[in-house]
């Protein structure tokens, strides 16, 4: 079986993330250095890209929150639910 392609067409946002971590005095360079996070895991947060559901329930450990409060679904205004 292959891999399924793409069936969403909305953006993931991760500012909250953000704004949680300022508010607990973690930076980026923590996520890297103290907490292992890769580079490129990073680089995707910051970029508003995928990530595996691991790093958001490891992200949900370190700032003790849920995924909710740090992942934001943005809808396709465009999207007519086609999928």
């Amino acid at each position: 079986m292959g891999e399924r392609e793409k069936q969403y067409t909305g953006k993931i946002c991760y500012n909250n993330l953000f704004k949680i971590m300022e508010s607990k005095g973690i930076k980026k360079r923590d996520l890297r250095e103290k907490y292992k996070i890769s580079p490129t895991i990073v680089n995707r947060l910051n970029n508003n890209t995928n990530v595996s559901i691991d790093t958001i329930m490891y992200l949900c450990e370190i700032l003790n929150c849920q995924p909710g409060d740090i992942v934001e679904y943005i809808p396709n205004e465009n999207n007519n639910n086609n999928l």
